[in-house]
């Protein structure tokens, strides 16, 4: 496998980069972060901006950027990305982070996974990149938000730039936002801590034309003036607007619903279940959460009975997916 040159794409044509991720997430800072400190070689050209969904926070984003030493002309969306990040797992559900990438192409993922098993289960085919980016998070700043980690490991590989200059380039940036003292020491220490726990690895895992990016076909359902799918509630996964690693549940072991229908009435996805009842006219029995379920948590709050909760949930991938490419 024959890895791109991320470089010296930069040098004789234009580095293309896409994220994803979600509102709230961490991708914006992570890519203003990445651009900011390229710019700072004033023979480079940068090209940075977002796209957002018109929903709530949690909802898919997409991040684009391109990087070039030669003036950049194209203004349209980033389809054929050279370096693909994955900011948050669950976003991979609603859309295929790595299609238009081509083999040999850099994968960068937010995750607790080896390389080897997200080029497993993605069926990517290039250098993959993976980075515990929450954990880091999770420790230094009191929240699973990665985007340091992933800022960091975007700019080893696209960046030709020592790693002091690359902390102290997301410091500015975060310094620009009057962050608090406290709160820079903080980031300074996850920049430091995620270095050691950068994994990488070049695998094969692609079928032939997987992640083919589609022909433009015109814009089909899109309504007027949305541009990309991303605009589009009805055809979403809301349930992908959820934190990573955490699902609702509802729990009535001792039949203490009340039938109150607090829950049904405020519940914004109606996915809330429930069957009628002679003595209190209805009674709930349940919660789809696969779908729609973004964890709003107004059913949590309303409850009388706490019926509602979070709680921890791992996805597990396939076991035959766990197996060695060598």
């Amino acid at each position: 496998m024959r890895v791109l040159d991320l470089k010296r794409v930069i040098q004789t044509s234009h580095l293309e980069i896409r994220g994803d991720g979600k509102a709230g997430g961490g991708l914006l800072l992570a890519f203003q972060s990445l651009a900011d400190l390229l710019a700072q070689d004033p023979g480079i050209h940068v090209q940075e901006w977002p796209f957002f969904s018109s929903a709530r926070r949690g909802a898919s984003i997409r991040s684009f950027m391109r990087v070039s030493r030669r003036p950049i002309t194209a203004a349209c969306e980033v389809t054929r990305p050279d370096v693909a990040i994955l900011m948050n797992e669950s976003a991979a559900r609603t859309w295929d982070f790595a299609e238009g990438v081509q083999p040999g192409g850099t994968y960068i993922l937010n995750t607790g996974r080896t390389p080897e098993q997200c080029a497993l289960h993605y069926r990517l085919s290039g250098r993959v990149i993976t980075v515990p980016g929450d954990d880091v998070g999770r420790e230094h700043l009191k929240h699973a938000i990665g985007n340091v980690s992933v800022y960091v490991a975007a700019a080893q590989v696209v960046a030709d730039q020592p790693l002091e200059t690359i902390f102290e380039s997301f410091m500015h940036t975060l310094e620009k936002r009057h962050v608090p003292k406290r709160i820079l020491e903080s980031n300074r220490a996850a920049l430091e801590a995620t270095v050691p726990l950068i994994r990488s690895g070049v695998f094969d895992a692609a079928a032939p034309g997987a992640h083919t990016a589609p022909p433009f076909e015109g814009y089909g359902e899109l309504p007027v003036g949305a541009q990309t799918a991303l605009r589009l509630s009805r055809t979403n996964r809301t349930a992908d607007y959820a934190p990573s690693g955490i699902r609702l549940r509802f729990e009535d072991p001792a039949d203490a619903c009340t039938g109150c229908a607090h829950c049904i009435h405020n519940c914004p996805e109606g996915i809330i279940l429930f069957q009628p009842d002679e003595e209190r006219g209805l009674k709930v029995v349940g919660v789809e959460v696969s779908t729609f379920c973004k964890l709003c948590g107004e059913c949590i709050a309303v409850c009388p009975e706490k019926l509602f909760k979070e709680v921890p949930f791992e996805e597990h991938w396939a076991e035959e997916e766990e197996v060695s490419l060598t």
